[in-house]
């Protein structure tokens, strides 16, 4: 079936992109200083404003009421985790414990194709009219192989798992070069004490992982519409927020110097 953008070009598409954590208080100096040309220009061109948040703040609850339009008591997904359907422990949220449709389902029942990545509580992948590949698609342990299969319910189509694990980009695949911009400093850090340039690494290949899978998507597969989720500020913020200038009186001035840029490079 042809999307409706291939029948009528005229129709577009709608490309939305979830950041965690975002903020205009880091986003406007940013853009001011020339550091984010691109977001400028759609700010310049378009609409922006504050965004309200839900209580709880919780991300699955969140990110399913931006995909449903509902709140929690109506949508069913009310945080990162539930009871396992044999009552025999607890287990991340999935997907199928959402009680109404996603965006990506109404897309579907339109006959509309719809790309997913990353979502929160989208994992089982749900068999919609195009691509889906859940939060667990970022789910993988250190020395991860490229050729490693992702684990069952990660893809829709399940045909283009292998492809897909392709896409994702391990941590350890990244260089000390691919860190220098966050952390200039980077030699002087003695790795054998200091795990931050680590878990600066992870993070980095998680947002590198849904880029590399967005951006094929977009090029090789139909789309209507395409929800792409990054939760790569929200991450990086949990580590490295406390040395974003100013410094406070409980950062030492040496991890300032070493770490107070990783945010604004974020």
């Amino acid at each position: 079936m042809k999307s409706a953008s291939q029948e009528n070009p005229a129709r577009g598409k709608v490309l939305l992109i979830g950041w965690d954590s975002a903020d205009w208080e880091m986003i406007d100096p940013l853009m001011e200083s020339g550091c984010m040309p691109a977001l400028a220009r759609l700010v310049k061109n378009g609409m922006r404003g504050n965004l309200a948040t839900l209580q709880p703040v919780l991300s699955p609850m969140l990110w399913t009421s931006i995909a449903t339009g509902k709140r929690a008591d109506r949508h069913g997904i009310c945080g990162f985790t539930e009871p396992l359907a044999d009552g025999t422990g607890i287990g991340p949220v999935r997907s199928t414990s959402r009680k109404c449709k996603a965006i990506w389902n109404i897309f579907t029942q339109a006959g509309l194709k719809t790309n997913v990545i990353g979502w929160f509580a989208s994992h089982p992948a749900e068999p919609i009219n195009g691509v889906m590949l859940t939060e667990n698609f970022l789910r993988y342990g250190p020395g991860k192989a490229s050729n490693t299969p992702l684990s069952p319910g990660t893809v829709h189509p399940p045909g283009l798992a292998a492809e897909a694990a392709e896409w994702q980009v391990p941590t350890e695949s990244l260089t000390p070069e691919d860190l220098v911009p966050f952390v200039p400093r980077l030699a002087e850090i003695d790795l054998n004490k200091d795990d931050r340039p680590l878990k600066l690494a992870r993070r980095l290949s998680r947002a590198a992982s849904v880029q590399a899978a967005a951006t094929a998507l977009i090029h090789t597969q139909p789309w209507d519409l395409m929800c792409v989720y990054f939760d790569a500020i929200d991450q990086f913020a949990h580590e490295f927020m406390p040395y974003h200038p100013p410094r406070m009186p409980d950062v030492s001035e040496r991890d300032f110097e070493l770490y107070s840029g990783v945010m604004a490079g974020c």
